[in-house]
């Protein structure tokens, strides 16, 4: 077990048995082999669960528009989520949970647009999708932590992991290692689970990471890490992190104060971009029937 002391550090509990890892227990994803081969249980139980979202709502179209065939309706959704830049999984959920259209055609009532939070990272007039955005992100955070190491992630479809999207400083085997975080075996894991920035001192010393991160993290030269969610009122949607390669260098007070603030200038841009694009994307949708041009 592990604890945060006073100054947001996470630390290991003096009971803590020398060697063992926190990761090492309940918080490692479940696996198993078929044939010789690891299977990550989690991320194929994710898999079959957004599957079936899917199905679900392919059929709720096929049913609402009279559509030929559930191929039909797989490309709608696809062809509404691209011209809109949101997920796939995203949309199929949001036209399940949102309330049928009016008899009148028209869906949801007049909305009043609402422009974009402002990014003083960005130039105003700047036109970007929520990977463009992260990335200026993590410039501006590893720039203002001087810092050659970063990488941000967002939150998985479930919501419960974290997905990279981009990792500046670091070796292709990194990327691999850390594209799908799950639990408190990483600092990033916290992060996201307490909503409050992770500071670890020296990753060889917290007790946090599972062997395999360890690992990964001491190849890379990294020993020291600073983990900022991207969380607001309306729930987190990311992590972004800095990483240092020699143990005890963290940010200022200063500078940690700077972090949080272009923190919650993502979370409330992508929170917007979230809830703006998908309804767009559901109206698109019921605009053209479900059959859309082409």
């Amino acid at each position: 077990m592990a604890c945060l002391d006073a100054a947001g550090t996470w630390l290991p509990r003096d009971s803590e048995p020398p060697g063992v890892m926190s990761g090492d227990s309940e918080t490692q994803r479940i696996s198993t082999a078929v044939n010789g081969q690891p299977v990550d249980i989690d991320a194929l139980l994710t898999h079959l669960r957004d599957r079936a979202t899917l199905e679900h709502a392919a059929g709720v179209l096929m049913a609402r528009y009279e559509l030929a065939d559930a191929p039909t309706a797989f490309r709608a959704l696809r062809t509404a989520a691209l011209r809109h830049h949101v997920g796939l999984d995203a949309l199929a959920r949001a036209l399940l949970v949102a309330p049928r259209p009016w008899r009148d055609g028209r869906w949801f009532p007049p909305r009043v647009w609402r422009s974009a939070p402002e990014l003083d990272f960005l130039p105003a007039s700047s036109t970007i999708r929520p990977t463009g955005m992260l990335w200026a992100a993590l410039d501006r955070v590893t720039d203002r932590a001087q810092t050659a190491q970063g990488d941000i992630q967002s939150v998985t479809t479930n919501r419960t992991g974290l997905k990279l999207e981009r990792a500046e400083g670091f070796s292709a085997e990194f990327f691999q290692h850390f594209a799908h975080v799950e639990g408190d075996a990483t600092a990033c894991g916290i992060a996201l689970r307490v909503r409050e920035p992770i500071t670890v001192t020296d990753v060889t010393k917290s007790g946090i990471f599972d062997r395999a991160a360890l690992e990964s993290l001491v190849v890379e030269n990294v020993r020291a890490v600073y983990s900022i969610p991207l969380a607001g009122p309306n729930g987190c949607e990311g992590v972004v992190s800095v990483h240092y390669r020699r143990s005890g260098q963290a940010p200022s007070k200063a500078t940690c104060d700077e972090l949080s603030r272009i923190a919650s200038q993502t979370t409330a841009w992508l929170h917007w971009y979230r809830r703006t694009a998908t309804l767009d994307a559901l109206e698109d949708l019921h605009h053209h029937r479900g059959r859309f041009p082409g």
